[in-house]
């Protein structure tokens, strides 16, 4: 399994290279995006993984064609504001407020449709096959309160592991962290997992 998770991150690799450009432009200041960690973990082992009493915003986005299930790209309210403060679209006021206004969340959402279109375009490269997301949707609340609200849905329910991958952001000033999430139906998961091994077998036999 470990070759298959190897696969996965190499996946996110090239989901940063491109991200990376796409979000220097958005916040206006060079943004390097890397994936230092990609692991599977039990949904409801995710407390010994990330602090989920935290305050936390998620953008979360169905799989609608190719693959079933949804991407979940999440920051802590931390790091919401530090995307936030290096941000040029962010007014300086709006900086100072202590709260995110209606411009961070649409920051927020903007950074997190980026980051997980990113890597859906580069499992669709990868797997050759088109892969489609629905439009996003914003939500907010302790970390525990966002995971079930986007992990409880009807087609992922029966399945109990998920993909984790971790997120660095560097920039000159300071580094931010979150993570994104790759929640898939079982039969889909099988279906990458049968993919990867696939793969390997191709790179083993040239």
């Amino acid at each position: 399994m470990q070759d298959e998770m190897d696969i996965l991150k190499e996946i996110g690799n090239i989901a940063s290279a491109h991200g990376s450009i796409a979000l220097s432009e958005i916040l206006g200041s060079r943004i390097e995006l890397s994936v230092p960690e990609t692991s599977i973990l039990a949904i409801n082992s995710l407390n010994e993984k990330i602090n989920v009493d935290k305050i936390g915003i998620a953008v979360s986005s169905k799989l609608i064609t190719g693959l079933r299930g949804k991407v979940i790209f999440l920051l802590d309210e931390r790091n919401a504001f530090k995307l936030n403060d290096i941000s040029y679209k962010v007014k300086k006021e709006d900086k100072n407020a202590g709260v995110l206004t209606e411009m961070g969340m649409s920051l927020i959402k903007e950074v997190g449709s980026m980051v997980t279109g990113a890597y859906v375009s580069a499992l669709s490269m990868l797997f050759k096959e088109m892969i489609l997301l629905a439009p996003p949707s914003l939500i907010s609340g302790t970390i525990e309160e966002v995971l079930n609200m986007t992990l409880a849905t009807s087609d992922t329910k029966d399945n109990k592991n998920l993909v984790l991958i971790d997120v660095e952001f560097k920039e000159p000033a300071d580094n931010l962290e979150g993570n994104f999430f790759l929640v898939l139906t079982c039969e889909t998961a099988l279906d990458i997992q049968k993919k990867c091994k696939q793969m390997l077998e191709d790179i083993s036999n040239r």
